[in-house]
């Protein structure tokens, strides 16, 4: 039987946009949209996006009951049981999400651009609206953070303001910004988009807004401190090291675990599945599951064919997970449903592979084309394609800037025999030099991308035996020529090189571990065609062989064995072949097939033993590109996650970071400062620490670009890009 339809929720989520219910007398009432962004703390909302996408013209949902500070137990618990019956009315479709004043996830605050405003009071204290008339009115409202803004009324006086923040004073038939000298270009935006709220909003827009800042003469500055009713400029407090609303906290990321929860016993029970790592086919499509991700967050997973009441009593089931955990309350709980997980969710997943639609979109992106190029013809079979590209092809397949035509302008080399003593050298390259483990390289190479866009890339090639001296020295000074130059610069380490870089080798490099190998090598060779094939030493040990590739043996009496995995290809055959069958002048080749090895092969190796032998390697998942902005604060770094990112989101004055899965992009802003300029690997470590999925920081390529200078890998992953945006915006 389908269930009761609220009346309040009869034409919901029918059309892209966001709509609010405010819990009166324990029911939802539409709330109007001109107060959109203003919540009072003694309230329970609900709010619901409703998301078209532009390709299939299909609607999505998320669902969030928001709990204000002074809402009672009664309003709360009406609140959770609306959403259901809204979920309901929309088939169970949408992701639910709970959200606590204070503490509400990036994805709720994204939705309000001017930023979220607490108003004290609520429907059971009889709060009245603000009298666009009373004048005599005062309040005092402090403006926190540049991306998502929190507004939250503060004590009328001086004690309250401080240098670092914005504040906005409303007297009624007046109202006044005042810019605290050390806050930034996008703080003081954001105050005057929210005092022009508070004036449409409290004031039917008859209010007059008025700046106050430095360049403000001191009769202004004077009239706002009288109108306040206390102090004066010098008088304000220096800035706080607050944290600013909405900054991840740092968890616990290791303690990351998954739950099974069904009713086949007849009673609701919750039962340990797996700790991290953690697998998709872990995940039923009978059942239930809850993550838990500590205080990052709680996930409920629901499957398409769970039960009705494990559907309906899955946030329940959440909210005793947190009180036998003893989680703080405000900790946020999301449920998604299957086939509709976002991305924040699959994160936590080391083989999650999408389907549909969405997974053809990350295809496009992955193979280098925006979803607008109407050049882009989808392959018969894109999961293929894109596993040999992951597989063979070397990683970040989506940084291809060109196809690798042009030559390698530069080498240097970077090499010590102490951690005191690094020296750096000229490489004289004549194309088939080999890159050597213990070292680390500067490459410099100029691309020509299609569509005339050229450029300078900058390439930091961190060899897997290099000293931290090594990687360190060759890094900054690869930076500091980047920075000259105004190039892109790319930091990358053995065996994870991007397909770019192997392309730009022209299909002849190699890596060994040292110049002069006194033991055997085990080379494994990889390659798409005969641009990117690339033979990289492992070490060499049983362990290291791979069902799915080819592998070079060498030996100290010249002996090479060419090994073929079953799962290898004809053309990675070929290649060993030609990069080895010379390697000594007067050595001895001989292939051999998996399964047939001599038994002096195996003695070379150390003896027989246990290695990959999955044919089928679907390489990582692809990751939707995801936006944070980053800041440096003492020795932490702070990362705050930009939902439904666009051009306008990247912040002037900062870093930000685009994680594209094997790419992460590090994005300077012209007014970031000069130690966020230096630290930006500091910033990258700092963040795959942090962050739940299994990369390692050498594991991905970082990519740093800066603002006016970006190259189209980087921005067709953005919705629109306007590459005037800076200049008219005054932004640059």
């Amino acid at each position: 039987m389908k269930p009761v339809v609220n009346q309040a929720f009869v034409n919901a989520g029918q059309k892209p946009g966001v709509e609010i219910w405010r819990i009166e007398n324990f029911e939802p009432v539409p709330y109007s949209s001109k107060l959109y962004g203003k919540f009072y703390e003694g309230d329970s909302y609900i709010i619901l996006k409703t998301t078209e996408n532009p390709k299939s013209q299909k609607l999505s949902w998320d669902i969030h009951f928001w709990l204000g500070a002074d809402a009672t137990t009664d309003e709360a618990g009406a609140a959770a049981i609306c959403t259901i019956q809204l979920d309901d009315q929309l088939e169970g479709a949408p992701v639910q999400h709970r959200e606590v004043q204070d503490h509400e996830s990036q994805l709720f605050l994204s939705y309000f651009k001017n930023g979220v405003r607490y108003e004290k009071g609520g429907v059971a204290t009889g709060f009245g609206h603000v009298d666009v008339n009373a004048a005599g009115e005062k309040r005092l409202f402090q403006v926190k953070g540049k991306r998502n803004v929190r507004v939250r009324q503060v004590e009328l006086s001086i004690k309250s303001m401080n240098r670092g923040d914005c504040f906005i004073l409303d007297a009624g038939d007046e109202i006044l910004v005042y810019v605290g000298e050390q806050a930034k270009r996008m703080e003081r935006l954001k105050a005057i988009y929210a005092a022009n709220e508070i004036r449409d909003q409290d004031h039917h827009g008859r209010s007059k807004v008025n700046i106050i800042d430095n360049f403000s003469s001191d009769v202004a500055k004077e009239h706002f401190f009288t109108t306040l009713g206390s102090g004066s400029a010098d008088e304000v407090a220096e800035g706080t090291a607050d944290e600013e609303d909405g900054v991840f906290e740092e968890a616990d990321i290791k303690a990351v675990t998954l739950y099974k929860v069904s009713d086949a016993s007849g009673s609701l029970e919750i039962e340990k599945i797996a700790e991290k790592p953690l697998r998709q086919e872990m995940l039923h499509t009978d059942d239930s599951f809850i993550l838990d991700a500590g205080t990052a967050g709680i996930y409920v997973w629901v499957g398409r064919n769970s039960t009705q009441r494990e559907k309906r009593s899955a946030m329940d089931a959440a909210d005793h997970f947190l009180d036998s955990k003893s989680y703080p309350p405000w900790t946020q709980v999301h449920r998604v449903v299957e086939d509709g997980e976002p991305a924040p969710f699959k994160q936590y997943f080391s083989t999650w592979h999408d389907q549909g639609s969405h997974h053809k979109h990350l295809v496009r992106i992955a193979m280098g084309y925006s979803t607008d190029d109407s050049d882009y013809e989808e392959p018969d079979d894109v999961d293929s394609v894109v596993q040999n590209l992951k597989k063979s092809g070397g990683r970040a397949i989506a940084f291809m800037p060109d196809n690798g035509e042009n030559d390698i302008e530069h080498i240097i080399k970077f090499s010590s025999e102490s951690d005191d003593d690094v020296v750096r050298s000229i490489v004289e390259f004549d194309g088939t030099t080999p890159l050597f483990g213990h070292f680390a390289y500067v490459i410099t190479y100029k691309y020509s991308a299609r569509m005339g866009e050229t450029g300078t890339i900058m390439y930091v090639w961190e060899g897997g035996k290099a000293s931290d001296a090594v990687k360190e020295r060759s890094f900054n000074d690869g930076l500091a020529m980047a920075r000259e130059q105004e190039a892109i610069l790319v930091r990358t380490a053995q065996s994870h090189e991007p397909r770019h870089f192997l392309k730009i080798f022209k299909g002849k490099l190699i890596t060994p571990f040292n110049e002069e190998p006194k033991d055997a090598q085990l080379f494994r060779v990889r390659g798409t065609d005969v641009t990117d094939v690339h033979a990289s030493e492992v070490n060499c040990d049983a362990s290291s062989l791979a069902s799915g590739d080819v592998f070079a043996l060498v030996t100290p009496d010249h002996k090479v064995y060419i090994w073929v995995g079953q799962g290898a290809s004809d053309f990675e055959k070929s290649s060993a072949n030609e990069h080895f069958a010379h390697y000594w002048p007067n050595g001895q080749t001989k292939v051999i097939q998996e399964g047939a090895e001599p038994c002096d092969f195996w003695e070379e190796l150390h003896g027989e033993g246990e290695y990959d032998r999955s044919v089928n390697d679907l390489g990582a998942p692809l990751l939707e590109p995801r936006l944070f902005h980053c800041k440096l604060v003492a020795w932490r770094t702070k990362v705050e996650e930009v939902r439904h990112f666009e051009q306008s989101d990247l912040d002037v004055d900062d870093v930000m970071l685009l994680d594209a899965g094997d790419e992460i992009y590090v994005w300077v802003g012209s007014g970031a400062n000069e130690e966020e300029n230096v630290k930006i690997l500091h910033m990258v470590k700092k963040y795959i620490k942090q962050e739940p999925t299994d990369r390692t920081v050498d594991s991905v390529s970082v990519i740093r670009i800066t603002q006016g200078k970006e190259p189209r890998v980087f921005t067709r992953m953005f919705p629109t890009w306007d590459k005037d945006y800076w200049k008219v915006s005054g932004l640059e």
